[in-house]
This record gives structure tokens, C-alpha cells and sequence, in this order.
């Protein structure tokens, strides 16, 4: 059993996994551990910063860990790890009570913002400390969220289910995942396959997520006779542009908004901007730019000229070669929303394609000077190298600096501020 740490006090931790109603050990599962709250900490760990990261044997044992002084196992945070990247978090739940008790065994999902949504990365139970599983992973202070109260986990039965499976993935048992997914009771409607697609997408396993994507979207008898109800066809949208399928997500699209102009004919009008989220979505697929910009165009049309949709067509037609009317669209657009990185990022990327690069720079330094960040930004720089701080490595002074500047609360401004000069 490997060692780690320094002093004349040893011992090993056993990892335990709580659920709605029993605890069970976790052999062969990633975990991390550190002492929770204590000037003292881990030795010698092979990240030099306190923490030890490993995966339990097959009694759900941890290394052995040494220190100067005597800890009871409550003294150290033990929990599941998901991923090994740079970058991670960790939510812990306590009650709102004065005394601030941790709350155990409470079903939570943890999402992270991907270029189309909101992607489940984990599912589970808190430990007996309160405390999520730690995500981990390699884009850098991308925010991770922690969902508690949902039509997913309010159902324990449902929610056990994932939670198992989940738990085979992470020990590396696929064949006893697939094993459990055969045997399950709760994959029966379209929600529940859409839940589950939702599980195999986070863990990696795209194939079987379109599997059970395209059986949440059979016909069957007698239910679909009536019309898709709509927060589930919301919902299946969501899950087609996570596993980027557009022309599925393009039909669930049209749906959607004819449903809306049905509404808005019966004076109940809906907020939602289908068309230009969908265009914005096809704006990826290069055989799609023709959809996509007549669907950018069918939301001028409906909605009106906004700062939204007018950077969602300026973005397409800069793909599409037209850049003079492109950027000068992405321009007005960028004039209201200076601080919408996905604007802030196409906006960049589209003068940077077009040969304007000194252009590009100063959009994106005036972006990093009012700590603009997020995944489409993360994703547009990397595409074009342009030196970000959060491309230096995580412990790096650089990272240290930003964070510090742009972690701290800022005071919202009243008035218009101006934007950089382009």
C-alpha cells in the first residue's frame, strides 16, 4: 500500500458512499483527501500542495497517510474525484440553522457549462461531511453548478439508479454498469431515457447517449397521439445540442416555435427566442449555415433587431465570407453586450479570421482588463493563441494575479461605460 506524509501517526481511510437510505464501501474509486480545516496538512503528496489524490483498493482503502499529530478520520474530507485536470471544486451542504450542520446523504447533480448547455459532470449523494464529489478538470475557472432540487433527484427511486450506475463507470466496471442500465426500472419513458443519455453522456460514452436519445424520441402507443409535451421537448432539445445532432435539434426547434407563435397569437407570449438559439447552435455545423441564418433572420423578423440576434447573424455571415457585413453587425451587437463572452469571443474570433488582428487583440485586452471569461472566450483564444493568463499553468503567478483582480467583488456601474475602440 503506498505512503505518503511525514510524522509517527499512520493511518489508512476507508472511502464509504452514502445513499437514500444505506452506505456502502467504494472499491477501486478515484478519491481525494486532505485535513479539513487544520494548520497541518499531508506531506509529501505528489502535488507538493497538501492533497492527496488516489484510488482505493478493493476495500475502499485509502494510502497510508502520516502525520505530526494524532487525527480521528473525522479530522480529514475524504470524497469520491471525478476527472484529474488542473482546475476543480467541490460544494458542501450544510443546513440553515445557526449551528450550520452538514447535510448528509442528500442527492445532488453537478453541471458545467459546455459550448451548448449545461452538461451534467457528476451525480451522487454528499458524504456524511456534506460534501460533493470533487470535480475536476482541465478548462480553467469555467463555473461548475450544483443542482439540489430537481424533477431528477426529488425521485429517489429513479435517482438510486443513476447513482449506481454512476459508481460502476467511475470504478472502471463498464460491463457492470451496462449490467445495472439492463436491469433498470426507471427507463421506461421519454424522460427517464433522456435522464439516462444525460448520465453516458457525462461519463463519455456518446454512442450509448444517442442510443437512448433516439428511444426517448420512438413513437409509441397510445402516447404519441397527443403532442410532445413541451418542457420535455425543451428538455430533448437540450440533450440534442449537448451531442451536437442538428438536424434533430433543428426539427425540436421549429417545434418549439410554433408552439410559440400559437401562444403569442392567445396573447400568452413566451420570452424564449427559439429561432436565434437554434441559429446560433447550426452557426457550428459549416452544412448548416444556410438554416442557420435564415433562422437568425426569422428572429429579427419576429422578435425585432436586437443586440442578440443581430450578433447571431453577424457571426454566421462572417462564416459564410460576407465579413463587412458580418463585422459590422457583430460591432452593434458588441456596442450593448460587452461583456457577453460568447458575443465577445465570435466578435474576436470573426476580425481575427478576417485579417484584423491588432483589432482582435484589442477587443480581447479590454476583455481580460474587465475579467470578461467563460467557455465559448476559453475556447475562441485558445483558436486564435492569444495569451490569456489562465493559459499559464494553474499555480502560476499570472493565475494568481488575475484571479485575485477579478475574484474580488465588483461594484455594479450605473452608467454606460465606454468599449474599447475598434
Amino acid at each position: 500500500m503506498p505512503q505518503y506524509g511525514r510524522g509517527t501517526h499512520g493511518q489508512t481511510l476507508t472511502l464509504t458512499l452514502l445513499s437514500d437510505h444505506t452506505s456502502a464501501l467504494a472499491p477501486h474509486t478515484p478519491y481525494r483527501l486532505f485535513l479539513t480545516g487544520k494548520k497541518e496538512f499531508i506531506e509529501d503528496t505528489p502535488s507538493q500542495d497538501g492533497i492527496l489524490h488516489g484510488v482505493t483498493d478493493d476495500q475502499g482503502r485509502t494510502a497510508w497517510v502520516w502525520t505530526d499529530k494524532p487525527h480521528d478520520p473525522d479530522d480529514f474530507t475524504l470524497i469520491r474525484r471525478v476527472g484529474d485536470g488542473a482546475w476543480g471544486h467541490f460544494f458542501q451542504l450544510h443546513s440553515s440553522s445557526s449551528t450550520k450542520e452538514p447535510v448528509p446523504a442528500w442527492p445532488y447533480i453537478l453541471t458545467m457549462r459546455q459550448r451548448w448547455g449545461e452538461q451534467w459532470v457528476d451525480l451522487g449523494y454528499t458524504t456524511r461531511q456534506g460534501a460533493t464529489a470533487y470535480f475536476s478538470h482541465d478548462t480553467p475557472a469555467v463555473p461548475i453548478s450544483l443542482s439540489i432540487e430537481s424533477p431528477v433527484t426529488d425521485n429517489h427511486a429513479c435517482f438510486d439508479e443513476l447513482d449506481a450506475i454512476n459508481r460502476k463507470f467511475s470504478q472502471g466496471d463498464v460491463d457492470g454498469a451496462h449490467a445495472l442500465i439492463g436491469a433498470m426500472h426507471c427507463a421506461a419513458t421519454p424522460q427517464q431515457q433522456l435522464n439516462l443519455a444525460q448520465l453516458l453522456l457525462m461519463v463519455g460514452r456518446q454512442d450509448d447517449a444517442r442510443h437512448w436519445l433516439m428511444r426517448a424520441r420512438e413513437w409509441r402507443f397510445p402516447q404519441s397521439l397527443k403532442p410532445v409535451d413541451t418542457d420535455l421537448l425543451s428538455d430533448r432539445l437540450d440533450v440534442e445540442r449537448l451531442l451536437g445532432m442538428p438536424d434533430l435539434a433543428l426539427a425540436d426547434a421549429q417545434t418549439l416555435q410554433q408552439r410559440q407563435s400559437r401562444l403569442a397569437r392567445a396573447g400568452r407570449a413566451s420570452d424564449t427566442d427559439w429561432a436565434n438559439n437554434i441559429a446560433y447552435f447550426l452557426a457550428d455545423f459549416p452544412d448548416y449555415l444556410p438554416q442557420a441564418e435564415a433562422q437568425a433572420r426569422q428572429s429579427i423578423r419576429e422578435m425585432g433587431p436586437n443586440a442578440f440576434n443581430q450578433g447571431t447573424l453577424g457571426w454566421i455571415l462572417s462564416l459564410q465570407g460576407h465579413s463587412e457585413e458580418g463585422l459590422r453587425l457583430l460591432h452593434v451587437a458588441y456596442r450593448e453586450l460587452s461583456r457577453n463572452e460568447e458575443l465577445v469571443a465570435d466578435y474576436g474570433l470573426a476580425l481575427w479570421q478576417h485579417d484584423r488582428p491588432e483589432q482582435a487583440v484589442r477587443l480581447w485586452d479590454e476583455a481580460q482588463a474587465q475579467c470578461v471569461w467563460g467557455r465559448r472566450l476559453h475556447d475562441a483564444m485558445r483558436q486564435a493563441q492569444y495569451p490569456h493568463p489562465y493559459f499559464q499553468p494553474a499555480d502560476s503567478d499570472a493565475v494568481k494575479a488575475y484571479r485575485q483582480r477579478c475574484d474580488a467583488p465588483r461594484t455594479k456601474r450605473t452608467h454606460r461605460q465606454p468599449v474599447a475602440a475598434l
